[in-house]
């Protein structure tokens, strides 16, 4: 694994971190530990919210989550949101994040599968300093194996498709979404529109077929189409600061897979962050990183079939 070495040490306003926890103890205690090797999260509050056991046979490892949570030390300040039943990850995290916007303008945001590298806070706090006024809707702390051309210099690089793995959002990016996706008939019925949302991965549309007819809930893919109609990127780092833990089946969305490992930054030597100002999309890291989220051939017939069937019955 390949590890590049940058840091900065600009004193700067920490944004507040939220954590989404269910009933993984073991991921949950990583995800906090890495965040304590950040020098930031003492100067960072730190908001979980914990979802309801679905069952009684999740109801010990929810409990024991929240027991976790509560011995929780480190940073300035220690909120934890306890659900009183069940309301399932996309209703947790848009309540959630649409909460806390209430009180910040900005935030950083974590689900109990992932660990962050030493490094995670002052990159992401700084690139929320330093994209605020752009058009990015928001930072991913992680990137999917890409290839960088040799004469690219930058520690970041834009991409019209969100990132649920440790990622970070202004307000008024977020409370601008529309997550009722009001316009998605007209948008579904459209050949062109449809391409171009897929131009980060032919797995979009699909996904967002998906969710307006009821088959998954994902809070993400509608981020993403809201990212999509208002033109706005999403910053990538080079390399990751951000390690999926939930790749090793323990998840429900997910299943063991290597196929999202990338090489990661770590903090060491003090340097500066050479965030790319102009944020068009690269071609070429573009082509990399649809390698990643496109389907295969089979699949692709296989969503297409499902599109043709949803419009043939929807005319």
């Amino acid at each position: 694994m390949q590890i590049i070495i940058f840091a900065q040490n600009k004193k700067m306003m920490s944004a507040p971190i939220i954590i989404f926890a269910y009933n993984r103890p073991q991921h949950t205690e990583k995800v906090i530990k890495s965040l304590l090797l950040n020098k930031e999260a003492k100067d960072s509050d730190l908001i979980v919210y914990c979802d309801g056991a679905k069952n009684e046979e999740d109801t010990a490892k929810v409990a024991e989550v929240r027991n976790l949570v509560n011995k929780i030390t480190g940073f300035k300040k220690i909120t934890s949101v306890f659900r009183d039943k069940n309301i399932g990850l996309a209703k947790n995290i848009i309540d959630g994040v649409t909460k806390v916007f209430e009180t910040y303008d900005t935030a950083i945001v974590l689900e109990d599968d992932l660990v962050v590298t030493p490094l995670f806070l002052k990159y992401m706090n700084s690139a929320l300093k330093f994209y605020e006024k752009s058009d990015v809707q928001s930072v991913s702390g992680y990137t999917p194996p890409v290839t960088i051309p040799d004469n690219y210099n930058f520690t970041t690089y834009s991409i019209m498709r969100n990132c649920s793995w440790g990622w970070a959002t202004w307000k008024d990016r977020w409370m601008n979404t529309d997550w009722e996706v009001t316009d998605f008939k007209d948008f579904i019925s459209n050949s062109k529109l449809r391409k171009e949302f897929n131009q980060s991965g032919s797995d979009l549309c699909t996904m967002l077929l998906k969710q307006q007819t009821g088959v998954i809930n994902s809070w993400s893919i509608r981020f993403c189409y809201s990212g999509y109609k208002k033109k706005l990127k999403t910053i990538y780092p080079v390399l990751s600061l951000v390690v999926n833990n939930g790749a090793d089946g323990s998840g429900t969305n997910i299943k063991s897979t290597s196929k999202y490992q990338s090489d990661l930054f770590l903090d060491d030597e003090l340097t500066n962050f050479n965030f790319v100002s102009d944020t068009t999309v690269n071609p070429i890291i573009l082509k990399s990183f649809r390698k990643t989220y496109n389907c295969s051939i089979v699949r692709r017939i296989i969503n297409y079939c499902k599109l043709k069937k949803y419009l043939n019955s929807h005319q």
